[in-house]
């Protein structure tokens, strides 16, 4: 048994929007450039509208004399702590209230294009990486050991001599941090159990240590395309 992983995580990312840029006709093309302009817009009315509201706030709280007593002071500075916390939650939302529109505007540039083959071609390079081949079958990994593939769908293929698990890199996905990385067996390393989880069958495939808790459909599937003669117990 043996667990590699692919180094640059952010290459599924830059790879989904060049897609997803590419995918684009020249009319989407100028509605993706005016989403990106509407939403600087309103991200730099946000800031500018809350920090020019605290900043008055914090200049009227400063005109608030200072007693002689000490035990006055101590008072004023607690008045004008509350007072700087409710500053800023009314700036925030005065703020928020007056982008809203803004947002909306934004949200109207929706451009229905990022669709589930753009997140496919995302994952191309992890494929090639994993060696992901047909036959496969994605599955749901209900517990593994490693915690990375807890409720997961994973993807199940040979390569080789070896059973590989890897995530869902069929549908693929667009922040290289999903990458689970990858397992790879040899038939002699692995046995299969039946078990039974609520109302449900389910399968553990181990090898030594390491367990993965599969939807039953994975065991006939190695049964099948991996072991040959199955390895069960």
């Amino acid at each position: 048994m043996r667990y590699f992983k692919y180094k640059n995580t952010n290459e599924s990312k830059n790879n989904a929007l060049k897609e997803q840029y590419k995918s684009l006709t020249d009319n989407e093309k100028r509605v993706f450039r005016k989403e990106k302009q509407w939403r600087k817009i309103s991200i730099i009315t946000f800031f500018s509208v809350f920090i020019i509201f605290v900043a008055s706030g914090i200049l009227l709280l400063k005109l608030i004399p200072q007693p002689n007593s000490v035990l006055l002071k101590y008072l004023v500075v607690i008045c004008k702590v509350i007072l700087g916390f409710v500053i800023s939650v009314v700036g925030g939302l005065l703020a928020m209230g007056i982008t809203t529109p803004l947002w909306k505007k934004v949200e109207s540039f929706h451009i229905p294009t990022m669709k589930k083959e753009i997140f496919s071609r995302s994952c191309y390079h992890l494929r090639d990486y994993y060696k992901l081949q047909e036959p496969y079958i994605i599955t749901k990994c209900f517990d593994a050991t490693n915690k990375s593939f807890r409720n997961h769908d994973v993807c199940i293929f040979v390569a080789g001599d070896e059973l590989r698990i890897t995530a869902d890199l069929v549908h693929g996905f667009l922040y290289g941090e999903r990458d689970l990385g990858c397992y790879a067996f040899k038939r002699d390393e692995i046995t299969l159990s039946k078990q039974q989880s609520g109302n449900k069958l389910i399968v553990e495939l181990k090898a030594d240590d390491t367990a993965f808790l599969l939807g039953y459909r994975a065991k006939s599937f190695i049964d099948e395309n991996f072991i040959g003669n199955p390895i069960t117990k």
